[in-house]
């Protein structure tokens, strides 16, 4: 397993701690506290140093963890990372981003009503990328629900774009409102 794989391993290991920390709206003294307890936890199994900044609580928390391989990001103030070539539309909100020797991953939350507008603008910009991204889609139907899902894939390469229904972070039911798309590049 890569460097980079360990440390966002051992984040998401640690990461019900820290949001733990932001949701219960903890004052500065345990935030800080969590964020030195994050750090050391991931170090310890990277074998590097490693920053994590958490902002915000509730819905709003936000977790930046930056290391010597790369960056990653969750909650609210995530912001786009650099270097992802695949477009991306306007109007969605980041809620993941990652950044680092082994690839680009985003992932942002957009309204409910534009999973078909979404699905025709990668129709439409895979078509004229000059690769031969694959399409395959999904429709399946729960509890009176229908989730769809829109996959790209490029045979022989880390590149992905998913498009998929999901219920947006906070909602109190567990209904699709919201467009999730996923995009990765490797």
């Amino acid at each position: 397993m890569s460097r980079t794989m360990k440390t966002m391993v051992a984040l998401l290991a640690v990461l019900a701690l820290v949001a733990s920390a932001c949701g219960a709206a903890a004052d500065k003294i345990s935030e800080e506290a969590a964020q030195k307890a994050a750090e050391k936890l991931i170090e310890a199994s990277s074998d590097g140093d490693v920053s994590v900044d958490i902002s915000g609580d509730g819905d709003d928390a936000t977790v930046k963890v930056e290391t010597e391989d790369g960056s990653m990001s969750f909650g609210a103030g995530s912001e786009m990372p650099e270097g992802l070539e695949i477009p991306v539309p306007d109007g969605g909100v980041v809620q993941t981003s990652f950044s680092g020797s082994d690839g680009i991953m985003v992932s942002i939350v957009y309204d409910g009503d534009r999973y078909e507008e979404i699905v025709a603008f990668y129709d439409d910009w895979t078509a004229g990328s000059g690769d031969d991204w694959q399409k395959q889609t999904l429709d399946m139907s729960s509890d009176g629900e229908t989730y769809r899902n829109t996959v790209w894939v490029v045979d022989g390469s880390d590149d992905v774009i998913n498009v998929g229904d999901c219920t947006a972070v906070g909602s109190d039911d567990m209904e699709p409102n919201s467009v999730c798309l996923t995009v990765g590049q490797g």
